[in-house]
């Protein structure tokens, strides 16, 4: 009886050393965890938008079935195509990028251009008098604005030399046009908007000055350096989650109590499901406010590939909530601003009003947006309060910059699924 006491007290020291040893396990794993953390936090965004890249690619992986081929060699044969299709995309596009000579137009273009719309709005074209009160006023408040503009886009001393010899026929490229000599003249009187006070600058030695300079090229090249090796893990995870057929998740399952199996499969089940949801109706939201856009602007007159530029730029950031149309709306003015030669498809249109119908066209696909796209299309698979889209917007910015403003809504949309799923379950397997 003794005897059978004393195994009894040593069982439960046992099981109290087992829950003590455990205790300090997650304890000591969590502090590692939380360390790793933060001394790796810069890895942290690679990691998951590589990992958002692979759970993207699941789905046409999954549809890409050939019955005789095993899954590595397919899952290659799919990556090789993929491949073939980014790389026809970017010649593509790059066909399209403005050469040496073209930059130095355009840059010529939209200075004289945004110049002459400016003087349009203060009444000032006629440099024989000067505009009212509601001018001075413009000038004064976005003076300064213009000033600093037109010094970030004016032609360095260089590119002037350079656009010159293009006037003339440079690198076996025909003459620079008349109007663009032109509009490059004008902008050599273009005046200053505001005379502002300056403080006189200190005097620093030339070779302390020539020192800074290359320390700051020195410590740029090593920031870019830096940014490539950390970034490259983003195609690496992409790569090897794309491989994975089910092993990581039997993994983890596999670590989950038997108790708990059927509650953990059903809470991956239901985030796996919400996520394919939102990126779907985000994906064809963003679509139709992109195509919508594109046909707006061609029939207002803005050429073909502009258009369509414009309308895939401003589909792609509309997967930020409230960013889309934005961006649409500053592309397609500041191409208004500087187009020549409108002829909108829309008969009684008149070219010179092309900033007010871009502005018309942009506030339609926003309300299109807010009132059918959104509703429809993404329709219950957010299911947010606007206040918390804003507030995960705005949150997701502070913390990760426009990265963090991307992946805000697809993080509040996991952890609602997440908790909601996961207390439902407890109540019903009558654990809480």
């Amino acid at each position: 009886m003794k005897r059978r006491a004393t195994l009894e007290e040593q069982e439960a020291e046992r099981k109290v050393r087992r829950r003590i040893f455990k205790s300090g396990f997650w304890v000591l794993t969590l502090l590692a965890a939380v360390f790793l953390l933060w001394k790796l936090s810069s890895l942290l965004l690679p990691m998951v938008v590589g990992a958002f890249m692979a759970y993207l690619f699941r789905p046409l992986k999954d549809r890409f079935q050939i019955p005789w081929l095993h899954h590595e060699l397919r899952v290659l044969t799919l990556f090789a195509v993929i491949g073939c299709a980014l790389f026809m995309t970017g010649n593509t596009v790059r066909r399209h990028i403005p050469d040496e000579r073209e930059k130095l137009e355009l840059k010529v273009r939209i200075k004289y251009k945004m110049n002459e719309k400016f003087q349009e709005l203060v009444g000032t074209n006629d440099k024989q008098k000067r505009g009212g009160v509601v001018a001075q006023v413009l000038i004064k408040e976005l003076g300064p604005m213009m000033d600093k503009i037109n010094k970030f886009i004016d032609l360095p001393p260089e590119e002037q030399e350079l656009f010159m010899k293009y006037r003339t026929g440079h690198a076996g490229q025909p003459p620079i046009e008349d109007r663009f000599f032109d509009y490059f003249q004008a902008n050599q009187t273009t005046s200053v908007y505001t005379v502002q006070d300056r403080e006189p600058a200190s005097v620093r030695p030339e070779h302390e000055s020539m020192a800074n300079v290359g320390q700051g090229a020195n410590v740029a090249q090593s920031s870019h350096h830096e940014d490539f090796t950390i970034w490259i893990i983003a195609p690496l995870i992409f790569i090897f989650l794309g491989f994975d057929n089910g092993q990581i998740r039997r993994y983890i399952i596999g670590l989950v109590p038997n108790r708990y199996f059927e509650l953990s499969l059903t809470v991956m089940d239901e985030l796996d499901d919400a996520i394919g949801r939102y990126l779907r109706g985000t994906l064809m939201e963003c679509a139709l406010v992109g195509a919508t856009l594109a046909i707006g602007f061609i029939l207002v007159g803005i050429p073909v590939s502009i258009a369509i530029a414009i309308g895939v730029v401003s589909g792609l950031v509309n997967a930020i909530p409230f960013l889309g149309t934005v961006i649409g709306l500053i592309i397609g003015l500041a191409y208004a601003l500087v187009a020549e030669n409108v002829t909108p498809l829309i008969p009684g249109l008149n070219p010179n009003d092309l900033t007010v119908y871009v502005c018309i066209l942009v506030f339609i696909a926003h309300m299109l947006d807010n009132a059918i796209y959104a509703p429809i299309v993404l329709g219950k698979a957010v299911n947010l309060h606007p206040l918390v889209v804003a507030l995960a917007i705005v949150s997701g910015s502070l913390l990760g910059g426009a990265w963090g403003m991307l992946f805000a809504i697809p993080t509040v949309v996991v952890v609602k699924t997440a908790v909601e799923t996961l207390f439902k379950e407890l109540k019903d397997y009558r654990i809480i």
